[in-house]
């Protein structure tokens, strides 16, 4: 396993971490498959992945409970725990102690290594984290040693991310969303580097956009094809190949994902794409961007919609149809990230302020009346 600094911590984590939002389940449920989930855990751990990663409410608490049990037997002390506050769950002063308690508690230990408030945005940021003195208990947490470094994963644009990494000088590190096709969604390329000029470490999640860059069209496996690459193995080497990425976060459901994944990380290092891999890249990017119905990037400007409408999510379920000509998985995507948190395309309203910011000036407001059509739902 290669290992990567964190950040400005003196700290040297796996290159690969263990992300565990996608653990096995039973068939036809979405219970842990707790017994061979803890095997594949210690696996990880055994081939010399340090890094593991959960929050409070994966699994309804559930997927704590089992790295808790997972860690048990001396391989709590071969690696670094990194856990999420549910902010959009505190309501009062007293609600961050009561979770973070209680998270120890399911972990069975006295101390989380890194310590995340989870998906913040603006309205986290405002509602939550401000007004609940959020970061005073998160940095007395940090004194009373129950948490040894302290974060934030994001779900907001470029200026809310900088915003946020500003305000405070006591952030160790943060986890961001990319991959090669997402470079300038959320906080981004961008991003990655405004974190890296101030000293944090940055962990990236969705390196395959779950999945997306896995099973990939024709067009782009010709691509690959050609420099004799897998699509997993490019997606994976984009971002190690970066400097400022501390840890790449896999959600590992299989130990052929594991062990392909493994194989990847034990090569992996700062600068190691050839000049043939990134014209590669680049071309398959292409192929993305030419199979789009609409040319969203993802930029996220629209995300403050006054109805509260995903528009980006949107556009990315339509794209995912005609970039996939699957019908079933554009839906299913719109069910899970779109219908099942809320922001649907049915809830425009036509007022047309997104367009007014659109950089990409797309008719929104008429794509949004479309989208459910197409998609029939």
């Amino acid at each position: 396993m290669r290992y990567r600094d964190f950040g400005k911590t003196g700290l040297k984590v796996s290159a690969l971490g263990f992300g565990t939002m996608r653990l096995p389940v039973y068939p036809g449920t979405n219970d842990i498959d707790e017994p061979f989930a803890i095997e594949l855990m210690r696996k990880a751990i055994d081939s010399g992945i340090n890094y593991i990663d959960t929050a409070y409410s994966y699994y309804n608490g559930m997927s704590e409970v089992v790295t808790g049990r997972a860690l048990a037997g001396g391989y709590r002390d071969k690696v670094f725990l990194a856990t999420k506050s549910p902010v959009w769950a505190i309501n009062s002063e007293y609600d961050f102690d009561r979770y973070l308690n209680e998270q120890l508690s399911r972990l069975q230990t006295d101390h989380i290594d890194f310590y995340l408030l989870h998906s913040l945005d603006a309205n986290l940021w405002d509602n939550r984290v401000i007004r609940y003195n959020v970061l005073k208990h998160l940095f007395d947490a940090k004194k009373s040693g129950k948490v040894r470094y302290i974060g934030f994963s994001f779900n907001d644009d470029i200026n809310m991310f900088k915003w946020i990494c500003d305000y405070w000088n006591e952030w160790d590190f943060c986890q961001i969303h990319l991959n090669y096709i997402d470079e300038q969604y959320q906080a981004g390329l961008d991003g990655l580097i405004y974190a890296k000029n101030k000293g944090m470490a940055v962990n990236i999640m969705e390196p395959l956009r779950n999945g997306y860059l896995a099973n990939v069209p024709k067009k782009t496996q010709a691509v690959f094809d050609e420099i004799c690459a897998k699509p997993v193995e490019i997606a994976m080497q984009y971002l190690w190949d970066k400097e400022g990425v501390s840890c790449v976060l896999s959600d590992m459901g299989r130990y052929e994902d594991l062990e392909e994944n493994l194989n990847y990380a034990n090569v992996s290092s700062i600068g190691m794409l050839s000049g043939k891999r990134i014209m590669g890249i680049k071309k398959a990017q292409q192929t993305y961007i030419n199979a789009r119905m609409v040319p969203c990037t993802g930029c996220n400007f629209c995300g403050r919609c006054p109805q509260h409408v995903q528009i980006a999510r949107n556009f990315n379920a339509i794209n995912k149809y005609s970039v996939y000509n699957d019908i079933e998985l554009a839906r299913d995507f719109y069910k899970g990230s779109v219908a099942l948190i809320g922001g649907e395309a049915t809830a425009c309203i036509g007022c047309r302020w997104c367009e007014s910011i659109c950089p990409e000036h797309i008719e929104i407001s008429s794509w949004m009346k479309k989208i459910p059509e197409i998609l029939g739902v």
